[in-house]
């Protein structure tokens, strides 16, 4: 009724005791105290749980809990990779702009793909080569064995 007049919150009803918190988003004293004791009882009725617990009921919650970490590091592992690759596609395409692509290119985890012999076949590539040639006739020559049965 006192807020329907408009005279919440001095309001003047019996037995009535203003329950709106004095500084919001602040803790006083007193709340700090109570919260304190609330944590204490909560310490000690957890203590009590956890003494009546049988070994393999703790070995339960121990394994529990593990589990719930390494999903946690699992997600909290995605979530890095996402952003330091969209990190490191930043910092190429700022490489880019700057006209430090692909030569002077810093960024982490960064290796230069390009070629540094255009037109001239390495040795290294030449034996990739080789040994492509080697898998594709392989596969030629078994399929023409099919074939002519």
């Amino acid at each position: 009724m006192c807020k329907d007049v408009g005279s919440y919150p001095k309001c003047e009803c019996p037995n009535y005791t203003d329950t709106t918190d004095k500084t919001p988003g602040h803790m006083t004293w007193d709340e700090l105290l109570k919260y304190m004791s609330d944590l204490v009882s909560w310490g000690k009725e957890t203590h009590k749980t956890n003494t009546a617990m049988s070994a393999l009921q703790h070995k339960v919650r121990i394994l529990k809990a593990v589990q719930a970490n390494k999903a946690c590091l699992s997600a909290d592992m995605k979530e890095r990779v996402a952003v330091q690759n969209k990190l490191h596609d930043i910092c190429i395409e700022m490489c880019k702009e700057l006209g430090a692509f692909p030569e002077k290119c810093t960024c982490p985890g960064y290796e230069d793909t390009t070629d540094k012999t255009p037109g001239v076949m390495t040795w290294d590539e030449l034996l990739t080569f080789m040994t492509d040639v080697k898998g594709y006739a392989a596969e030629s020559i078994k399929s023409w064995k099919a074939g002519a049965r």
